[in-house]
């Protein structure tokens, strides 16, 4: 591993943090043990003049400063969709009770009844005759319930480092 600069963040795929790293997790530090990381933070991420927060990324996707504004959080973990929230929209579904003429969905409609051969779907030409589903069938559900809204991830830990050479600034 090369050697880091202080207050440097990388990834690592196990559960500790080495020796002279720190978890991103939020954590307050004191200012006198930690000059030169504090140097480098100061309060972006909490604190004040005797003790400073470390950045904290448990569960979030890592996105860089937004706007120049660093530590500004983005996204949710949970979301509770509500009809409020929710684009306009339909879920239009067509069927018929004629017997099953083809096994493939493509250009057809899904049949009432399978038949011996596997087929599911009737012809949408002619036309059949449509009809509206009864409301009991297509209605609201979810109970107002939130669902997790997490990117597909892989566990890793985020460590910055306390201790290493200074950055230099260009």
């Amino acid at each position: 591993m090369a050697d880091q600069f202080i207050g440097e963040i990388r990834a690592f795929g196990f559960n500790f943090a080495p020796y002279g790293w720190a978890y991103c997790n939020g954590q307050a530090l004191p200012v006198q043990q930690n000059q030169a990381l504090y140097a480098i933070l100061g309060t972006h991420y909490g604190g004040n003049t005797t003790i400073f927060n470390l950045p904290d990324l448990g569960g979030k996707a890592v996105m860089g400063q937004i706007g120049g504004v660093i530590n500004n959080p983005q996204g949710e973990a949970v979301v509770t969709i509500t009809t409020t929230t929710m684009p306009a929209h339909s879920h239009t579904i067509f069927g018929d009770t004629a017997r099953a003429t083809a096994q493939q969905p493509a250009t057809h409609l899904p049949a009432r009844f399978l038949d011996v051969n596997n087929d599911a779907f009737i012809p949408v030409t002619p036309p059949p005759a449509l009809t509206t589903l009864s409301p009991t069938i297509v209605s609201p559900t979810g109970a107002g319930l939130a669902h997790d809204n997490s990117q597909p991830y892989q566990v890793l830990n985020f460590c910055i480092a306390l201790t290493g050479a200074w950055p230099a600034h260009p």
